[in-house]
């Protein structure tokens, strides 16, 4: 089943106010479209994503996803002057690709989750023809001056996932019927529309009181580990093999640099430490290489709805002289958690003779994360 999004970001945002249309904007420390963008792409069961963006914005565009290497991500195309005909634009570029399914979402509902795609996909994944995330209000509710039950009374939201020929038929034989969601489409055309639990945080940004607040944490994780006596064992230090260096001792390939860095995001999520989660007497972790494990943190970062600031990683030995892998070791982490490399920093240090590194037993390396949770 392959399945695609559609991120819709071609509006110009005018009930928000400022410059850029807010997609493209800093919001609370949240760039709405690059978010948007990063949570599809999160997803295995995505097989491509694109934006539909206002004309005149490519460079910022550009601009945005640089960094990103997914190649998932399509070009974008122009929208149109409607959310419906932006939203016809995206399909259209798509088509060629055969989709099974189809999930459109607001690029301003930037704080989705991957819990709410799952829950999508798990839907669509038993045949439904439609797929929309509902909630219910918390306010009191008047219809033309009459109270009515909230029991009666659903908040729709996005993504919402169609099998894809239909919804493509659907927009184009009621372009001309003025319609808020694609949802609305299916009900003009007599398709069964199907409803899973929303999230109360995905919200529409579409005034700046709509803002989320969000919880930043820190992180701070340390290792160790001693010199091999074995010759034939390897050095990797922040996923980059070092050549002409004697490897370090453990039951994976040793790497303190990653090591320390998964217990920071571990540390800054609250969920405990390296050897919980990959503890040594399970056979898979012997000589695993642990970008394996950064990538597990990836996940629970992505499940906590958790973004990253920034990364700090000192790595103190004698030899290798770390300043001359740091961009490689940059370019790893970056892949391994999907985040820009501007977000990393890593440097070496030495000791200059002193404590267990100075006598060249082993390598040390503490790492610093700060995290932004919505």
């Amino acid at each position: 089943m392959r399945i695609f999004a559609v991120i819709v970001a071609a509006g110009c945002g005018q009930r928000f106010g400022g410059g850029l249309p807010k997609q493209f904007c800093s919001i609370g420390g949240v760039v709405p479209l690059a978010r948007s963008i990063k949570l599809f792409l999160e997803c295995e069961f995505i097989s491509g994503v694109i934006c539909v963006i206002p004309s005149g914005y490519m460079d910022v565009y550009s601009d945005l996803v640089t960094g990103i290497a997914d190649t998932r991500l399509l070009p974008p195309v122009f929208g149109g002057d409607t959310r419906q005909k932006s939203v016809s634009c995206g399909l259209e570029a798509i088509a060629e690709h055969r989709p099974s399914y189809v999930m459109i979402h607001d690029a301003s509902r930037c704080y989705c989750s991957c819990a709410l795609l799952s829950r999508i996909y798990e839907r669509i994944s038993l045949g439904y023809e439609a797929v929309v995330p509902v909630i219910s209000p918390v306010d009191s509710v008047r219809y033309a001056d009459t109270a009515v039950s909230r029991d009666h009374v659903k908040l729709v939201q996005t993504p919402q996932a169609f099998r894809f020929e239909t919804i493509r038929r659907l927009h184009k034989e009621y372009a001309d019927r003025l319609v808020t969601d694609d949802a609305s489409l299916c009900d003009l055309g007599g398709i069964s529309v199907d409803t899973v639990e929303g999230d109360k945080n995905n919200i529409k940004l579409t005034y700046r009181t709509d803002i989320v607040s969000t919880t930043s944490r820190t992180g701070y994780g340390y290792d160790a580990h001693r010199f091999s006596d074995d010759p034939k064992r390897e050095l990797y230090l922040m996923g980059v093999k070092i050549e002409g260096c004697r490897g370090l001792e453990g039951i994976s390939d040793a790497d303190v640099g990653i090591h320390s860095l998964v217990d920071a995001i571990l540390g800054a999520l609250c969920l405990g430490s390296i050897g919980e989660h990959f503890p040594e007497y399970v056979s898979k972790n012997k000589d695993a290489r642990s970008s394996v494990f950064l990538e597990h943190c990836r996940m629970l970062l992505a499940q906590a709805n958790a973004d990253i600031v920034n990364i700090d990683t000192t790595i103190v030995c004698e030899e290798p002289r770390i300043s001359s892998y740091t961009d490689n070791m940059k370019k790893v982490i970056a892949d391994c958690l999907k985040v820009e490399t501007s977000l990393i920093n890593i440097k070496g240090k030495t000791t200059e003779g002193m404590g267990f590194e100075g006598r060249r037993e082993g390598i040390s390396a503490t790492s610093l994360i700060t995290i932004r949770i919505i």
